[in-house]
């Protein structure tokens, strides 16, 4: 019977950089944004998407040896000030990533891509949102 192949499991960044936000900045983050009263009780919110990435081979054999995660960033907040308050931290908390172990990965780099800016007006003309796009290279811990 063939032995079967063994494959890296790659740590899920989105829930990384969720842990790392409400751990060190202090702020509410998650995939999904709530919705309502939910939505304004939890500002300052971060909205943390995966929005691509690849993972890089080396020359150990072929093998995916780190993945290099894009992960959109969107602060919302109660006023600018709030925003841009909460986004200085957010990004803080996000570059002291780099070299730690977490939530079943390594992070070995991070770096912006795109910096922070006023994203797309909400319906909601009480909450401002601004959003950058960092990048991270990590792998199995």
């Amino acid at each position: 019977m063939p032995t079967p192949l063994t494959a890296l499991v790659f740590p899920d960044v989105e829930a990384m950089v969720i842990n790392q936000i409400l751990e060190v900045a202090g702020y509410q983050a998650a995939t999904v944004r709530p919705g309502g009263e939910d939505f304004t009780a939890a500002l300052p919110f971060v909205w943390v998407n995966r929005i691509g990435g690849v993972r890089v081979t080396g020359t150990s054999g072929g093998r995916r040896l780190h993945d290099e995660a894009r992960i959109s960033l969107d602060v919302y907040a109660a006023s600018r000030v709030g925003a841009t308050d909460a986004m200085a931290r957010v990004r803080a908390a996000v570059e002291q990533m780099q070299g730690i172990t977490r939530d079943g990965g390594s992070v070995l780099r991070t770096w912006e891509e795109i910096g922070p800016a006023i994203r797309p007006e909400e319906p909601n003309t009480n909450v401002t949102r601004i959003g950058y796009t960092a990048g991270l290279r990590v792998r199995p811990a």
